[in-house]
């Protein structure tokens, strides 16, 4: 059984013709067979659907979606007309976000990746269009708002899954023999790893020369000690050291408790990994690029520590 599993879905993964659903359908089975939830959760909301609390991955979200208006000025009527959300009106622009979130489940987006065009409705949308009547002149007004977009969007997106999907199962089957399977902890610090937006920003010298250089840069945490991950921590306490934010406080408790959970005598990989997500989650919420450029850096180090078995 695990022979035929994890030589299936390595084998299958390389056929593009090959439907996700199936793919991720057995990325279920198999975070079953290991006890990884945290591969079970992943892959249950991309065949379902993610839920209005759940935090959507970057991959599913599209920038630089068109949108359309119909308006009326005096006697004339305009339909259809194109333009982006920098051209709407800064107060309005507020309930238009920079990218679209999709949570739909899988077959429903590859449905949308074969239509030509489409165009939708959002509560945002509908919000910024009252916002922007409140500043027009007399005999002015936006009869409706939409956003517009070609299904190729949603090609893009579905590449994106296959690709973290492939990634996923190349780190599992890198050091474990197909007729075996791997731990859960390796399971869960190598979906940690593979589903984010890591910005890369934050340096440190280590032995083996320079971690994490450069916005976006992938570090290389090869040969890398406890201790210099460790190091990594205080980067991140000394960029948060001037921030005035109530979430800094969060921010430093998180720090404190993945600083405990790796120095722990016994450490546990899957607590050390969800805790670097969640020191994760406050960085982004706290919106500071010093911050999140300096957990970027510390996140990778801790996972790939993780994905090495440093944690036991």
């Amino acid at each position: 059984m695990t022979d035929t599993l994890l030589r299936s879905l390595r084998e299958r993964l390389l056929d593009e013709s090959e439907p996700l659903a199936g793919l991720l359908r057995k990325c279920l089975l198999l975070g079953a067979e290991t006890g990884s939830e945290t591969l079970r959760d992943w892959a249950r909301k991309e065949l379902n659907g993610y839920g209005d609390d759940d935090e959507v991955p970057d991959y599913r979200k599209v920038d630089g979606v068109s949108i359309l208006m119909d308006s009326m000025s005096g006697n004339t009527w305009t339909q259809n007309q194109v333009f982006t959300r920098d051209q709407v009106p800064p107060d309005a622009r507020k309930y238009v976000p920079e990218k679209l979130p999709f949570k739909q489940p899988i077959d429903e987006l590859e449905q949308l990746a074969q239509q030509k065009r489409l165009s939708f409705k959002s509560r945002g949308l509908a919000i910024a269009q009252t916002v922007w009547n409140q500043q027009l002149g007399p005999y002015q007004s936006i009869v409706g708002l939409s956003y517009t977009l070609s299904g190729t969007a949603f090609v893009g997106v579905l590449g994106q899954i296959r690709t973290k999907l492939v990634e996923i199962i190349a780190d599992l089957t890198a050091d474990t023999p197909l007729s075996e399977l791997p731990k859960k902890d390796q399971v869960d610090a190598a979906v940690s790893h593979r589903i984010g937006g890591d910005v890369y920003n934050t340096t440190i010298q280590t032995t083996n020369g320079t971690v994490a250089i450069g916005a976006k840069a992938k570090a290389s945490t090869e040969g890398m000690t406890l201790d210099e991950a460790l190091r990594l921590l205080d980067k991140v306490q000394q960029a948060a050291a001037d921030v005035a934010n109530p979430q800094r406080a969060e921010l430093l408790d998180a720090l404190g408790e993945l600083r405990d959970a790796a120095k722990n005598d016994k450490p546990d990989t899957g607590d050390v990994v969800k805790k670097v997500g969640k020191l994760r989650d406050i960085a982004n919420k706290l919106g500071v690029p010093s911050v999140a450029g300096a957990v970027g850096g510390a996140a990778q180090a801790f996972t790939e520590l993780a994905l090495t078995g440093a944690f036991g």
